[in-house]
């Protein structure tokens, strides 16, 4: 073969190769990602991992508002006594102790006052205690004022435990004389009148007519009262 014709065939065979070449390969197929086949959590679970189960999220609930909702138990409101006699520091004859009666609001309660020399304060007392036995043990506050301003604390608890009385005995100075009179009129001071005050368990005061009253009537009282 002559040097010319082989210039010739050499263009045409590279032609021939270059078509045959590309003809046996096929598209270049693309790789898969690493992570191909991995759902992506929407961005609401992954900000709120506590959602991914399924579970609402609330706000935390006000122990007020679900007690209000549910009916449960409340407690009640301890009336407040706020009248001078109430405020009062008062000292009980035979313990020492030093109280208010403010300081008892929220419990029944029976306020007398007496005088050691009066025989109609003794018979009244006599009928509370048993109007308290009745109503049970310690269900009913009973207060004890001695208002005569000659007797004296000792003289008191001696005839406290004379008589065997239970609550609490005390002598009322002159403050405490004048703020009683002041809420109830002077007779409250008049011992042979025997008064008797009672008040309720949402803080009711109630002067009950003068005169002496009857185991029954101091029982029916209480009740009313809250005993």
């Amino acid at each position: 073969m002559t040097p010319i014709r082989r210039l010739l065939i050499l263009p045409a065979l590279i032609i021939v190769l270059t078509a045959c070449s590309s003809a046996g390969s096929g598209p270049t197929d693309p790789q898969p990602s690493a992570d191909a086949g991995m759902a992506t959590a929407p961005a609401s679970q992954a900000e709120h991992p506590a959602m991914s189960d399924g579970a609402a999220m609330s706000p935390t609930a006000d122990p007020a508002a679900t007690t209000a909702a549910t009916g449960g138990p409340s407690t009640p409101e301890v009336p407040v006594l706020d009248q001078a006699w109430a405020t009062a520091t008062l000292t009980d004859v035979a313990t020492g102790e030093s109280f208010r009666i403010a300081d008892l609001a929220g419990q029944p309660m029976i306020i007398e006052t007496m005088a050691i020399w009066c025989p109609s304060c003794l018979s009244q007392q006599a009928m509370i205690h048993d109007a308290l036995d009745e109503l049970g043990p310690d269900r009913v506050e009973y207060v004890v004022i001695d208002i005569d301003p000659s007797e004296t604390a000792p003289a008191l608890a001696q005839y406290k435990e004379k008589h065997e009385f239970e609550g609490r005995y005390v002598v009322a100075d002159r403050d405490v004389a004048r703020a009683l009179a002041a809420e109830f009129g002077d007779q409250i001071l008049n011992a042979p009148s025997t008064p008797v005050v009672f008040i309720g368990t949402d803080g009711r005061v109630t002067l009950t007519p003068f005169g002496r009253k009857s185991t029954d009537d101091i029982v029916a009282l209480a009740r009313e009262h809250g005993a």
